[in-house]
């Protein structure tokens, strides 16, 4: 079976400098990552181990890198941890595609199939919660203090 993709999935690596670039005010107010993408790779590629239970994707368009994408994963559930896109990429349509290529070619793209996950998005999201839903993902609850959103795919 031949398998089309409209994105090229590569491991990110500390090198890809680029990512950095992506987060501008609007990515770090609703992503969290005020000490910088780097940091957090580094982080929970230590607590975990690449390529079994964490993922971290650059995808590209025309061999042209525009989102990377963390996934962790807790016994056979995955978790969607971040996702960003660069600036002149955003409000396209290009999240929700990117997630729906990757529920459907999980087993190609990740190596293991993602039969259900769940993803953490902050209220001040929208077009995060919009491209999950879109994908296939549905609200489930909000934390006690309404600060985040889950949603999970089954």
């Amino acid at each position: 079976m031949v398998m089309i993709m409209l994105f090229k999935w590569t491991d990110y690596d500390i090198s890809m400098d680029f990512v950095e670039t992506w987060l501008d005010d609007e990515a770090i107010r609703v992503t969290g990552l005020d000490d910088g993408f780097r940091d957090f790779y580094e982080y929970w590629a230590n607590e975990n181990i690449p390529g079994t239970n964490y993922w971290c994707k650059v995808v590209s368009e025309n061999d042209k890198p525009f989102a990377v994408i963390t996934i962790g994963k807790d016994k056979e559930n995955f978790i969607f941890m971040e996702f960003v896109i660069a600036p002149g990429k955003r409000n396209q349509g290009k999240g929700t595609l990117i997630l729906k290529e990757l529920l459907k070619a999980s087993k190609f793209i990740l190596g293991q199939e993602i039969k259900s996950a769940e993803a953490v998005i902050f209220p001040s999201n929208p077009a995060s919660q919009k491209a999950f839903e879109k994908a296939g993902f549905k609200f489930s609850h909000a934390d006690e203090d309404g600060d985040a959103l889950y949603y999970i795919y089954n």
